[in-house]
């Protein structure tokens, strides 16, 4: 073992600038001393270095740690957390938003050098690590790609995360055009790759040990709300297997995270729906509940993002859970041919839905980014439902959800199959734009905007008319007048 401080100095103590990418997807898995060894040195004044910070997704310790010291300049592909969003809303940190599928990819071929520059050094949490390679721990993400392009590796060996973990990973990392091949996985259990990611030894500037948890990601009790959500879609989807749309062996979902997505899978966990099977990014609390109960079969992610009570669940039957999970990485989990050929049901959360199924999911007021689009573009266009859920309304009534056109556009019309609110259900499956604003409206909008928004609407086809007719300078009114009184609510 090799003292952190040490390597770091050596790493990239004498660079104004480095390019750091570390493990962690969702907040799970994490690198736990090195970024505390970063932040001890910088507040010491024995190293000055600003960094280029890249992760699979969120990194919420890292974020807040660095990013509160503002050593962080840019920051790639996703972000979640108070002190990071404020930083780039700020103009401060440089944020580049990517479709988390295509980012291993993106660095793999060195796009990334082009731009900012080559990844110094990858910081890898890790289970265990011998001469065949390291076993990762909570989560993959994109360390594959992380370690493919560093000059130079930091191993963190965490001895709080259980041995028993090792067998749950599977490392299969798609190849560069023209050499890529089809990811030849069929089902949601196949492990076409290897317990262990390989790195070569003159890479590894130093075995490290760490200790402690990751934050997990504890949702909370969903509201009531979001349980008329969950029975919303619950009650779709079984209908969509009655007309035998989707077949009576349930396809494989994915999920997003958070309290609206954790009342979908307690819905369909307390409706005793059996065989399910998860081809997703994130695997939490409620899917180990369902593989306890019998109703979850197996589960495809690229991270563990658990809750205190989760995480000590899942420890307590490592042995029987390991053997119904693999841990991927992001460039196969989120794999557009993956998830077309295996008809995965997509689940995601909108921030805000137009009423011609236009979808943001990432920016307030269409300005000030929250998290960012993560992989919910790459499910949405390779699934075989896209469903975007969302309430009608926020903020005790002052945002309607539903609105003429959304603020900020992350997923476009064409990628969206479903609407959910806890008002109904809106299927835009075969229907021209000016039906689905029909049904928008008068299925998924809250009753104290539907008025408006059928004026709004009415108004549009008597006024332009056309196929997807617009009222250009009244359809951002909304979040205009939001913006100047705090709210949309009319008068």
């Amino acid at each position: 073992m090799k003292d952190v401080e040490k390597a770091v100095i050596e790493t990239i103590g004498g660079k104004n600038h480095a390019i750091i990418g570390i493990s962690g997807f969702g907040s799970a898995g994490y690198p736990k001393v090195t970024p505390e060894a970063i932040a001890k040195l910088y507040d010491e004044g024995r190293i000055s270095t600003r960094v280029t910070l890249l992760t699979g997704a969120s990194a919420y310790k890292v974020d807040q740690v660095l990013g509160e010291r503002g050593i962080i300049r840019r920051r790639y592909p996703y972000q979640y957390s108070p002190a990071m969003r404020k930083l780039i809303n700020s103009g401060n940190v440089e944020f580049y938003d990517y479709h988390l599928g295509e980012w291993p990819q993106y660095i793999r071929s060195g796009f990334l050098g082009k731009a900012v520059g080559n990844i110094d050094i990858a910081i890898i949490e890790a289970v265990y690590v011998d001469e065949e390679g390291i076993v990762p721990s909570m989560s993959v993400g994109a360390v594959d790609a992380f370690v493919s392009r560093a000059k130079k590796v930091i191993v963190e060996v965490n001895p709080d995360i259980p041995m028993e973990l090792m067998g749950i990973h599977d490392i299969y990392s798609p190849g560069i055009p023209p050499e890529r091949e089809p990811i030849p996985i069929k089902d949601v259990s196949d492990r076409v790759g290897t317990d262990r990611l390989k790195v070569s030894r003159d890479k590894i500037a130093a075995i490290v040990e760490s200790g402690g948890y990751d934050r997990g990601g504890d949702v909370g009790e969903p509201s009531s709300t979001e349980r008329r959500i969950a029975d919303n879609l619950l009650n779709f989807l079984q209908e969509e297997i009655d007309a035998g749309r989707i077949p009576k062996r349930m396809l494989p979902i994915e999920s997003g995270v958070g309290t609206v997505q954790d009342a979908v899978m307690s819905a369909m966990a307390e409706a005793g729906i059996k065989g399910l099977r998860a081809w997703t990014e994130v695997a939490q609390d409620s899917f180990y509940k369902m593989v306890d109960a019998g109703e979850m079969e197996f589960i495809s992610a690229t991270s563990l993002m658990l809750s205190p009570r989760g995480r000590d669940f899942f420890f307590s039957n490592i042995s029987d859970f390991r053997k119904v999970t693999v841990l991927r990485p992001q460039s196969v989990t989120n794999d557009w041919e993956v998830i077309r050929r295996l008809g995965v049901i997509a689940m995601n959360t909108a921030v805000e839905v137009d009423i011609y199924g236009f979808v943001n999911s990432t920016h307030v007021m269409g300005t000030h980014i929250i998290n960012g689009i993560g992989g919910s573009g790459d499910f949405a266009r390779a699934s075989y439902l896209s469903i975007f859920i969302t309430p009608s309304m926020r903020k005790g009534g002052k945002i309607s959800c539903i609105v003429p056109m959304v603020s900020h556009v992350d997923h476009i019309d064409h990628d969206v199959d479903i609407i959910v609110t806890e008002q109904g259900v809106c299927d835009l499956r075969g229907k021209s734009p000016r039906e689905r604003a029909v049904e928008i409206i008068d299925k998924c909008s809250h009753p104290n905007y539907r008025d408006a928004l059928r004026k709004y609407f009415e108004r549009a086809v008597k006024e332009v008319g056309g196929h997807m007719p617009i009222l250009h300078g009244e359809a951002l009114s909304w979040h205009m007048k939001y913006r100047e009184k705090g709210s949309m609510e009319v008068m």
